[in-house]
Order: structure tokens, then sequence, then C-alpha cells
């Protein structure tokens, strides 16, 4: 069916995408049923569709680069079925520590940027009223609060680019656990389809602290004396709350079943006075170190096209992504260090760059042929 100019002109208007949106071509199809994730029973159908809509439009975003510039190479390695059957969680965690080139008992210092050396892009998505309104914001309830931490997704023509996608949270230890989850999924359940299970689930929390804390090597960490406060110390190194602390040593068969059920109890029932909360909400700890951002996707952009300000972005002719949904890819990316501020723009069928000429002087570009891509 051939639409006429006006037809994608209404069309362009009653969704806020530019027109060439309608024109292109989507490289990445995501259902909701190839979510590497399992719904919450809160989460109606069309929030599901959302999530899956937000992957796939990131996904053709990431081709897009792709094409500019080649991205990370996928390094995640994944276990299928019959592996994970004849091995463990414990050897696959392993596994990926490895890919990572990390010692079996050293801590994760930023396991965002771990993930994203491997070819795995992550988007910490921020909700801010009024942009793309959709069903979460349409809806009156429990379900305007998205109770999903995250979830992850293969994304491209041929499904082999891993994408991470996470709701903002102020929580440093909420947000390395749901990275690690969500690489748990990667890892242990790429070869699933439409059956993300409970079990799937559980596996994917012990994935998660396995890989954040080795259990062979913590095993000669603990406490003599059993305690909330005697545990802080490996809280502190290995970069996991109390509470995920707790389980993993329960998992594991490092403390009794008994004395984890003790300390979660105290968990949930001693009060911060910093907060006024429980432990189990903001743990002694809290505020030690700040959520880990991601940084790919935004230095890939600057990379391709010499800048990332949305709206320098969405005034391209090219672009077929709005402003808002601009914002949502980039809005929490980590800026460039200090050392990264000139970086050079690739652009396809062109040798321009954003560098600043060789006698130090300002580059000036013609806006018109900023949009249409055309070197000054």
């Amino acid at each position: 069916m051939r639409l006429d100019d006006g037809d994608v002109a209404l069309l362009a208007g009653l969704f806020r995408f530019p027109a060439a949106f309608f024109s292109s071509e989507p490289r990445t199809r995501i259902t909701a049923n190839e979510l590497l994730f399992r719904a919450p029973k809160s989460m109606t159908l069309g929030e599901q569709e959302f999530l899956a809509t937000f992957a796939s439009l990131a996904g053709d975003f990431l081709g897009e680069l792709d094409g500019r510039s080649k991205l990370p190479p996928v390094k995640v390695p994944t276990v299928s079925p019959d592996e994970l059957a004849h091995s463990s969680i414990t050897v696959a965690a392993a596994r990926l520590r490895e890919a990572m080139g990390l010692e079996p008992d050293e801590p994760l210092d930023d396991l965002m940027y771990e993930a994203e050396r491997l070819g795995a892009p992550v988007i910490v998505r921020r909700r801010v009223a009024g942009e793309w309104e959709s069903e979460f914001a349409a809806t009156g309830g429990r379900s305007r609060d998205e109770r999903h931490l995250g979830y992850s997704s293969w994304v491209g023509r041929l499904r082999d680019r891993p994408l991470l996608v996470l709701r903002d949270s102020d929580s440093w230890e909420r947000t390395r656990f749901t990275v690690a989850h969500e690489l748990g999924h990667l890892v242990l359940h790429s070869h699933a389809y439409c059956s993300v299970s409970a079990a799937d689930e559980l596996e994917a929390n012990r994935f998660a602290t396995e890989l954040l804390a080795p259990a062979g090597v913590i095993a000669g960490e603990l406490p003599r004396v059993m305690s909330l406060l005697n545990l802080r110390p490996l809280k502190a190194k290995w970069g996991l709350s109390l509470g995920s602390l707790i389980m993993h040593l329960r998992d594991s068969g490092l403390i009794a079943p008994d004395r984890a059920k003790m300390l979660t109890t105290q968990l949930h029932s001693r009060i911060n006075p910093d907060t006024g909360h429980t432990w189990g909400m903001t743990e002694p700890g809290w505020a030690d170190r700040v959520p880990e951002r991601p940084r790919l996707l935004r230095k890939w952009v600057e990379r391709c096209y010499g800048g990332a300000s949305v709206r320098m972005l969405s005034a391209r002719d090219s672009m077929i992504y709005p402003a808002d949904v601009l914002d949502w890819f980039l809005a929490t990316q980590r800026p460039a260090p200090a050392a990264e501020h000139n970086p050079v723009a690739a652009s396809v069928g062109h040798g321009r760059t954003a560098a600043p000429p060789a006698d130090g002087g300002s580059q000036v570009i013609r806006l018109d042929d900023f949009r249409k891509g055309r070197p000054s």
C-alpha cells in the first residue's frame, strides 16, 4: 500500500515522528515474546508491547550508528540449555568474567562499562512527564509505575547485538544488580523464545550475584561472626546489596537457610536513621556510590555526528527519530571524559570531521549543509 504525501504528513503529525521515518525500512522488529524478562502480573499487554517497540527503535538506531562507524564486536558468551544442564551457573558467570578480562578474585568496578566493552549497549530510560505519552501515562493507578527494573533483548536484522534497557533508578545497588541480572539472561537464556519462566528469573538472580561476588572467593572473606554490620565490608568491596549478598551466601551453601532468614528479617526491621526507612529500602552504604551510567551510545553518536545534542541531531534532515525519542536514548548517557571533547564525526560517503582546523580557529558550518550532512 502506497501513501501519498498528504497521508504521510498526517501520520507524521499524529505520531510526532519525522516523515522520513515512515519510508525507512525497519531493521529490528522485536515482539514482546522476544524480550528476555518476565513481565509482572500487573503489566498490561500494551505496556509489554511498548517495551518491545522501544527495543526495536533502539536496535534500528544502533544499526544506523554501526553503519557509520562499527560498534564494538559482541563478545558476550552464551550458554545453550544442553551446556547449562551439564555445567553450572557458577561456570557460566566465570566465563563472562573471563571475557571481561577479570581475575577470579577481582571485584567489578564499573559493570556497565564492562558490559558495553563486550559490545552490549546499555540504555537507562528516564521517564519525563509529557514526553511521548504512552499507555503508562494514559492509565491511572499502579500501571503508571513501570514495575519492571529492566529487560534485555537481541536486536538488529540478524539479532546479533545484545541490548540492555534499564529503568532509571537512584539506587546504585539496584542498578548494578539489574545489569548483572540482564547479563545473566543474555548468557543463559538467549536460546529461549517466549519462555522466560520464574525458574529462569531465579537463575538470572543466581548468575547476577555470582558475577558480582564469586562464591569461591568470598568464602574466604566471611566474618567469623555473621551479622549485618560484619557483612558491610563485603558489600563495599564487591558492590552488591546486603540483601543480595545474604541470598547469595544461602544459595551457595555458605550460610544456613535459617541464618539467612534471620539476617533478612533484621534487614527489613532495622531503621536507617539517615532516611527513616528500613535497611531493606535504604541499606547502610546506600549513598556511598553514585548509580552507574552508560557511555557507549553517546560516544558513538559523538563519533558519527560530531556531538550528542538532541537539538542538533533532530535538526538533521536524515534523522528519522523525533527529539523526545533521541532524548530517551541519550539523556542518562555519561558525557565524554576531558580527553575526548573533540570527537571525529564519521559520515557515510564523506570524509567530513568535526575536529577544529589546524590553525586553532573555530569551524563554522552552514546550517543547510549540516542538515543535509554535506561537508562544509
